[in-house]
């Protein structure tokens, strides 16, 4: 009981310093030194935690991924790729609420850490002259940006579960389906209240024209998502190839590289990655996550109840479906089935876990995304807690299915 006080009173903590405009760069180091005073970890054991977070592997990766999507991002923006992007699929399809959705969906199919900040500006620009709330805007990019994360085999967290379960990816991608669909259905319902298509319906030999016009303007991020998905190459080097590629065919001298770098990478934004990760491994050396586990397993809940309860806890705690996943399935593989785990109840801690991801204020693409339409975290909330409800009772279509 007294690790789930602790770890609310942290959270409660964030949650408090982002409402009152502290910088989100600053704020997580906060709550990772305030989890370590309440835990009582000793200095070096603090130091050492904060350096692992900073030079592991994974965490060196996930900034390079963000810095090289900012890169892309401010070429695409800069050369007026970007926009002609958005405007030629706005051509192609004259309903705002469909570009406004499918540019986060289609960024959200590479497993990139900086998507949200990268598919945010193209929302924006396809929002156009309408009258929209940034709070509406923000709600739109994090929603549909996490459509595939419950199904994609491309996903860390999905190969981790089956790893850990022992089913199959394609198993799972059944299991989880209902939740996609779910995101994309609700999303369409709570996303877009008040948003109207845009007037005017050009003749079919113009979308035509328009349409290739988009697919050649999107082209590097598809290079990107392709080299990732059919050849299996890093995220890192997809999107370094992509950026070399943009400036070859801009003819970018080395100053105008120089120049773009400067501009592109943003010290908040990976401060921000820094801090989350260093949050993120002290919650792991405190053992915070596990005690909270041992308390609700010791309390003898039923066990739909368990499998709600413990992953949705750690979701929210740590932003990160790996996280979830890693640290809790182990501990409920015993309550998912007696030889082989049951499908259905896989896909209930899954979305349950995922829900607290998706309501987490650590979740770092729900920070890149207020930040970039610079929104109060609470007013998304208030968007975010029915249909991310919602979406989590799809869990009833696989457990009566199984």
């Amino acid at each position: 009981m007294s690790d789930l006080l602790k770890t609310a009173a942290v959270l409660v903590l964030i949650v408090v310093l982002l409402r009152r405009k502290v910088s989100m760069s600053a704020v997580m180091p906060i709550g990772a030194v305030a989890l370590g005073l309440i835990y009582l970890t000793p200095p070096l054991e603090f130091l050492k935690a904060t350096a692992v977070a900073v030079f592991a592997p994974k965490s060196l990766e996930m900034t390079l991924t963000l810095m090289l999507t900012m890169v892309m991002e401010n070429i695409l923006r800069t050369t007026g790729m970007l926009k002609r992007m958005v405007s030629s699929l706005s051509t192609a399809i004259p309903d705002r609420r469909f570009v406004m959705a499918a540019m986060p969906a289609m960024i959200g199919m590479l497993p990139s850490p900086g998507g949200a900040v990268f598919s945010a500006p193209m929302v924006n620009e396809a929002a156009g002259d309408a009258n929209i709330a940034p709070e509406q805007k923000a709600l739109i990019n994090y929603w549909y940006r996490h459509i595939w994360e419950y199904v994609s085999p491309l996903y860390p967290g999905i190969i981790l579960a089956a790893g850990i379960t022992g089913l199959s990816t394609q198993t799972l991608f059944i299991a989880n389906l209902p939740f996609a669909l779910s995101v994309i259905g609700w999303g369409a319902l709570f996303c877009f209240r008040g948003i109207d298509r845009q007037e005017t319906t050009p003749p079919l030999a113009g979308r035509k024209r328009e349409f290739l016009t988009f697919l050649a303007m999107i082209s590097p991020i598809m290079l990107a998502l392709l080299l990732v998905v059919l050849f299996r190459v890093n995220a890192v080097l997809a999107l370094g190839g992509a950026v070399i590629a943009l400036y070859a065919f801009h003819r970018y001298t080395p100053a105008m590289i120089v120049k773009n770098l400067r501009e592109s990478v943003s010290g908040k934004a990976l401060f921000l990655v820094i801090g989350i990760m260093i949050f993120q491994e002290v919650l792991r050396v405190t053992g915070a996550l596990g005690g909270i586990s041992s308390f609700f397993t010791a309390a003898h809940m039923p066990v739909y109840l368990l499998l709600f309860l413990i992953p949705f806890v750690a979701g929210v705690m740590t932003g990160l479906t790996v996280g979830f996943v890693g640290i809790t399935f182990p501990l409920l593989l015993p309550l998912m089935g007696a030889q082989v785990p049951s499908p259905a109840l896989v896909a209930l801690a899954f979305g349950s876990g995922f829900a607290g991801v998706m309501l987490s204020p650590v979740h770092l693409c729900y920070v890149l995304t207020c930040d970039y339409f610079q929104v109060d975290i609470a007013k998304v909330y208030h968007r975010l807690f029915l249909p991310s409800a919602c979406v989590l009772a799809a869990v009833l279509i696989p457990l009566y299915v199984w």
